[in-house]
């Protein structure tokens, strides 16, 4: 008898457990949704719909982009089962006579979304594209998104394509890429709402295996790193890092070839307004640039050159520098220690070769300007200085 009502109670506990569980899961299932089925910059929404079950909950919305005339369905499917491997399954699917082509099945993509202790993982995969239409080909294989985060807040995000081309056949022009990674990690808590939106603080992560493009200009490049990192300063301003590794780089055209590129820059003081509004804005009419140019110009900006190298033939060149600007002066220097001269890495530079002066075999270049006295503008160069008439 004890035994038996001993097995009732623990049937009881995993009964209420169960369904406590079911009932958490739901709730954190439902704040998914609302927060996927809200407008943002990029697309609004109508027809929101969520429907609550016991083990299941369904959810779906319709999406129409702002800035195209495309319109998508959206379809959720969530488990309230805390065990399941995935929470919530996303169909995308097209809704766009016009994009059949680029889409031949009705789903476009696939996002499958799995909570677990308050940690969320997003994984989606899109379906390769193959398509061909009035002489363009279109191909878009291997192309995942992944998000971690928590119930409210995104940790870092990944977009990987394993193959892009963009073929235009009648026109000779080509762009292909391989492999490409990209990775960010925000510095500050950014809601997913909020993912799309291309000013904030974060560190971001880009790699290339290769790529080439064809078209009046050729170049191809191997192995492309870019380190960046955005964050805002005392001043409420933006301090920039902008680090760059690249195997190699191949203008075809004009028979140029440079190995080991290297370039190690820090941008402080970039006015937050001015920034924010050239990323967000599309306007790039002559008053907007000069209105951004004068807002960036008033938070004293600096352009840091802390490494700039590469290889050309087996000579190396490296060179570092600084420019501090402010509304009223600007303030540079550049030294450059070479084993090659400007003409030897492209003819067209053949006349900065006489600002170079041979250092035992080597060639060196040190350059000051400094107009704070605009009746006694300072240039220097190699230690000599030269005298420019202010009028």
């Amino acid at each position: 008898m004890k035994k038996t009502i001993a097995g009732v109670v623990v049937v009881v506990l995993l009964a209420i457990g169960f369904f406590a569980s079911a009932s958490y899961i739901n709730s954190i299932n439902e704040k998914i949704f609302a927060q996927m089925s809200q407008d943002t910059i990029y697309y609004s929404v109508e027809d929101a719909n969520y429907t609550k079950g016991l083990l299941n909950s369904k959810g779906s919305f319709i999406a129409t982009l702002n800035d195209l005339p495309y319109t998508f369905k959206v379809n959720i499917d969530f488990s309230n089962n805390f065990f399941a491997s995935n929470n919530a399954i996303v169909s995308i699917l097209n809704e766009n006579e016009d994009l059949k082509g680029i889409f031949p099945n009705e789903e476009i993509f696939k996002i499958l979304v799995s909570v677990k202790g308050g940690d969320i993982n997003i994984n989606a995969k899109i379906n390769d594209i193959n398509f061909t239409r009035n002489d363009t080909n279109l191909v878009l294989n291997n192309t995942s998104f992944k998000i971690t985060g928590s119930e409210e807040f995104v940790k870092n995000m990944e977009l990987n394509l394993g193959y892009v081309l963009l073929d235009q056949l009648s026109r000779e022009e080509k762009f292909e890429a391989k492999n490409i990674k990209i990775s960010e990690f925000p510095l500050e808590k950014l809601s997913f709402n909020n993912i799309f939106n291309p000013s904030r603080n974060s560190e971001q992560n880009i790699s290339i295996d290769s790529a080439n493009f064809i078209s009046s200009i050729t170049f191809d490049f191997d192995k492309l790193k870019i380190f960046a990192k955005t964050a805002q300063n005392a001043q409420n301003d933006y301090d920039s890092v902008l680090k760059l590794d690249l195997a190699k780089f191949n203008l075809a055209n004009e028979n140029f070839i440079l190995n080991n590129i290297n370039l190690d820059m820090n941008f402080n003081n970039l006015s937050k307004k001015a920034y924010d509004s050239l990323v967000q804005n599309s306007n790039t009419d002559i008053f907007s640039m000069m209105l951004l140019a004068s807002q960036f110009l008033k938070a004293n900006p600096q352009i840091i050159l802390n490494n700039l190298s590469f290889e050309k033939e087996g000579k190396k060149f490296d060179a570092n520098g600084q420019t501090i600007f402010t509304e009223n002066n600007i303030k540079s220097q550049f030294h450059a220690n070479t084993e090659i001269l400007p003409s030897q890495i492209w003819p067209d530079f053949a006349n900065f070769d006489t600002y170079f002066v041979d250092n035992n075999g080597s060639y060196v270049l040190d350059f000051i300007y400094d107009d704070s006295n605009k009746s006694d503008v300072t240039t220097i160069i190699n230690g000599e200085r030269l005298i420019i008439d202010p009028q």
